[in-house]
């Protein structure tokens, strides 16, 4: 199987994946919100924003073991992957105790925190320990779905990621109707990830079960070794965390726990497509390190030139999305007063092209070993991020927050990763802007004029006519960027199937 073919069979799993968890969330979110309530749920995201700072204690190794792997698949090197294996699984057991240690630190701090009350400390702090007992046995069983990513063994990674996708809101829906409460939040958001890391067991050792056999103990170097690899991935990890996951904690601190839930639904569309709009170069970054382990280098920074024009031609479809429609989608589902604004919706949009060029060039530079340089970047990014979160926030709420994003992101980040993506790719600074950001801007900027237009003919029209209007537009923005990312492998080879009539003129060529 081609690695084209592996790329499309993953952003097909991926699109299904992530169109059925927003289908799910549509109906799921009232549904929670009508049995625990809204200041409930607040300081339930705003706990789990900050309780996922324990899962960095991983050092980044789950993030670049799968690129190790498919660079050792590149060179058919058995005995690179089983190492690779068994000093992973080390690494992660010493992780897994390490993000223990640190969930019950942040436990015992979280009434203070977010200032929680008697009461909402004796709902809130027991779910959250659920959640950090659970992560800890799931967390080194992770390096098996590890191990399948490298391998590309794309379609049982996407039949279990559909089957974790049904399993979630099924334990959520039973236990909130057994009443719960946040309980069943904890339970869904856990007990699929652990079954998940068995089921991934049983797979390596049934397509590969010479990787299971003759383990030697690992060394300590060796596990030393993985962790300097990840670092950056790690630190990147931690910049990401400070950048896209603390604006709730910073509202919560702020006390506006209100405000948390407002910023969560009103970004809910744009996280959900922005995610979908990843995922067709994200399901090719395994074999874009199986290409360089081969050392193909003028077909490697050809299809990094496609990858990122895809990234930004899907993540300006998105933005019209957002700035079309989203107004009139919240107030649909859950009414006028968790809508942010007109404001926030804008630096919504602006964030999800900012961060989708930041996601690009993240992990390219990374794949390609420029993984320290980006983290340290990314984490730097991410420290003024939460400065100026505070310092704006404390003036402007929500849209305070959503600025500092965009300087952090849009501005900081991006001038700091700039360097280490044209040494990690061997092309010049000035490519990018050539051949990508100059052709963005130029079929993007009507684009947005109609967008803006037709939100406010539409007003607020039944929310299954909302998410049709939607559809148009997300469709329309992608076939107007068509010329942008139509020589990226998984696009050309869907776009062939369906549109076999229509006449084509892609610009650019290769795909990993």
């Amino acid at each position: 199987m081609s690695r084209t073919v592996r790329a499309t069979i993953a952003t097909l799993f991926g699109y299904a994946r992530f169109g059925g968890a927003f289908a799910i969330g549509l109906a799921l979110v009232p549904f929670t919100l009508h049995r625990v309530g809204a200041t409930m749920y607040g300081y339930w995201l705003a706990s789990g924003e900050l309780m996922a700072y324990a899962a960095l204690t991983e050092f980044g190794v789950l993030v670049t073991l799968p690129w190790l792997i498919a660079q050792a698949d590149g060179r058919n090197d058995r005995n690179q992957i089983r190492e690779l294996l068994t000093t992973g699984g080390g690494a992660a057991l010493l992780s897994a105790a390490g993000c223990l240690v640190i969930s019950v630190i942040l436990w015992f701090a979280l009434p203070r925190l977010l200032h929680l009350g008697p009461e909402q400390q004796s709902m809130v702090v027991g779910p959250v320990l659920v959640v950090a007992l659970l992560g800890a046995v799931a967390h080194p069983l992770r390096v098996f779905g590890c191990v399948l990513n490298g391998l590309q063994d794309v379609r049982f990674n996407g039949t279990v990621d559909l089957i974790v996708l049904l399993l979630g809101p099924i334990i959520t829906v039973v236990m909130l109707l057994q009443g719960y409460g946040l309980y069943a939040l904890a339970f869904a958001s856990g007990v699929p990830q652990a079954l998940v890391g068995v089921a991934n067991l049983l797979r390596v050792g049934s397509i590969a079960p010479d990787l299971l056999r003759d383990w030697r103990r690992p060394k300590w170097s060796g596990i030393r070794r993985l962790f300097v690899e990840g670092s950056g991935a790690w630190l990147a990890g931690w910049g990401w965390r400070l950048i896209s996951a603390s604006d709730g904690l910073v509202l919560a601190s702020l006390g506006r726990p209100t405000a948390v839930a407002a910023l969560a639904f009103t970004n809910k569309l744009a996280q959900a497509l922005t995610q979908m709009s990843w995922v067709p170069c994200d399901s090719g970054l395994a074999g874009l390190a199986h290409l360089a382990g081969e050392q193909q280098g003028p077909r490697v920074k050809q299809t990094i030139v496609v990858m990122v024009r895809v990234y930004l031609a899907l993540a300006g479809a998105v933005a019209c999305v957002i700035l079309a429609v989203n107004p009139a989608f919240v107030r649909g589902w859950i009414g006028l007063n968790f809508y942010a604004g007109s404001n926030a919706n804008l630096l919504i949009a602006i964030l999800v092209v900012t961060m989708t060029f930041g996601h690009a060039i993240s992990v390219v530079s990374s794949v390609l070993g420029q993984r320290v340089q980006i983290g340290s970047a990314t984490f730097a990014a991410g420290l003024i991020h939460v400065a100026l979160a505070f310092a704006i926030g404390m003036r402007l709420g929500i849209v305070g927050v959503l600025i500092a994003g965009v300087i952090s992101h849009g501005v900081i980040f991006s001038s700091l990763a700039w360097r280490p993506f044209a040494r990690a790719t061997g092309m010049p600074e000035t490519a990018l802007f050539d051949d990508v950001i100059r052709p963005w801007l130029f079929r993007m900027s009507p684009l947005v004029v109609l967008s803006l237009i037709l939100q406010k003919l539409i007003g607020t029209p039944p929310l299954p006519v909302t998410m049709g209007l939607g559809g148009i537009v997300g469709l329309a923005a992608v076939w107007h960027m068509r010329p942008l990312y139509l020589s990226f492998g998984p696009v050309r080879a869907l776009y062939d199937r369906a549109f076999k009539w229509l006449p084509l003129r892609p610009r650019g060529a290769g795909a990993a």
